[in-house]
């Protein structure tokens, strides 16, 4: 007789999981002196409250990860509460790989400040205050569908 941790174990390893459970968070550290606010939104149009990210080590975790679905997720941040001028992080996931870039296509107020963002720690996108030299069109392609970080300041 087959016991019954046995069994689940047989019914589990037949079990594939759909593609579009698979990809990342995004997360913002604020590393500024002062506070920002921040929210996450889909491609598809979706968008989540924004989050007052406290200076000096605040953490925002969006609620809409990137999924292999077809529809990037962004992490967005301002300086203003009424949402305007973010700088954002996009993340889309595809076939196993992640695709990121910043963006300061609605405002770019964090340009005379410190931009990074990693997957992983893996692929990385840099700017030292006063350049732009990380910000779209540049894009990364990464082998991974691991969690994203934007950090400010």
């Amino acid at each position: 007789m087959v016991s019954t941790s046995k069994l689940i174990s047989i019914v589990l390893a037949g079990v594939t999981l759909p593609t579009a459970v698979l990809g990342g968070n995004l997360y913002a550290l604020n590393n500024c002196d002062f506070d920002v606010w921040c929210w996450g939104a889909k491609n598809d149009g979706t968008t989540s409250p924004e989050v007052l990210t406290g200076a000096r080590g605040g953490i925002y975790e969006s609620p809409l990860p990137a999924q292999d679905d077809d529809v990037g997720s962004v992490v967005k941040c301002s300086m203003h509460a009424d949402y305007s001028q973010p700088f954002q992080m996009e993340l889309a996931v595809q076939d196993g790989r992640s695709w990121f870039d910043l963006s300061a296509i609605d405002g770019d107020p964090f340009l005379p400040f410190t931009r990074h963002a990693d997957v992983a720690g893996q692929c990385l996108l840099h700017c030292d205050a006063g350049s732009i030299s990380c910000e779209y069109p540049v894009q990364v392609d990464c082998a991974t569908t691991e969690d994203a970080w934007l950090s400010l300041c």
